[in-house]
């Protein structure tokens, strides 16, 4: 967050793809390696391959082995084929953490540790980076809120400037690649507030009016939802040129 320039008390929900906690990173985890292995990184080259390993890996019946908490063995063949071959590990939790451990000791018997370390990374990263991505969309929220509640004077090269038309809330000018061009939010005749780019040329021929004025395209934006989340995406956008006055 202090990366990002939010203050310390700011709260980031978890994002949904980051395990709530150590059982369920556990299973992803499991479910990962599982992936991996039917996808032939971990030395198997088909998904027949995987069962029989694990068959021939499973401790027999009754057999004493230190490490065996006394499931591994009927967790082997509990596994389904899609469970194996596309590691979504299914069933109660209780159920789900017992199939992840098993896979967890079966790998690290039978697969490079190289290959366990790489998945292990990957997970980590892919974890780091669900973190980064909710920290930058939240801090993205934020200023969408501040611009919508005091749009600035000047943002990424567009100038705000004061339309004449009562509909329009606030509107932005800028050179787009050679041409003049207005972004605006404003009512239509049926109320509905929406963002939308003008040339500055048929802008100034409306008399300032986006009812009569042809737009040129929508603002859209993936950063939320609302008029000034899309004007604002827009005005981000594009490598624009300021523009000091409006198109006669």
């Amino acid at each position: 967050m202090a990366e990002y320039g939010l203050p310390f008390y700011v709260d980031i929900d978890r994002p949904e793809e980051v395990p709530a906690d150590e059982t369920e990173r556990m299973i992803d985890l499991a479910e990962r390696v599982l992936s991996a292995a039917g996808g032939h990184r971990t030395g198997f080259g088909h998904h027949e391959e995987i069962p029989h390993s694990m068959a021939e890996w499973a401790p027999d019946r009754g057999e004493d082995r230190a490490a065996d908490p006394g499931y591994w063995r009927q967790m082997v063949f509990v596994l389904s084929p899609r469970e194996r071959n596309f590691g979504c590990l299914n069933g109660e939790p209780d159920e789900q953490v017992k199939k992840a451990k098993t896979v967890l000791a079966w790998a690290s018997d039978c697969i490079d540790a190289d290959i366990l370390e790489a998945i292990e990374q990957s997970q980590f990263d892919e974890i780091e980076q669900a973190w980064r991505d909710a920290v930058a969309a939240e801090k993205e929220r934020r200023e969408i809120e501040a611009f919508a509640r005091d749009p600035p004077a000047d943002c990424a090269g567009w100038s705000r400037f004061d339309a004449t038309h009562d509909s329009v809330e606030v509107a932005y000018q800028a050179t787009n690649h050679g041409v003049p061009v207005v972004a605006a939010v404003y009512r239509t005749t049926e109320g509905e507030r929406v963002a939308r780019e003008f040339t500055a040329e048929k802008w100034a021929r409306s008399g300032e009016n986006p009812h009569e004025a042809r737009w040129n395209r929508p603002c859209v934006s993936s950063a939320g939802e609302g008029a000034y989340a899309r004007l604002w995406s827009h005005l981000q956008t594009f490598d624009v040129e300021s523009t000091d006055a409006m198109t006669e």
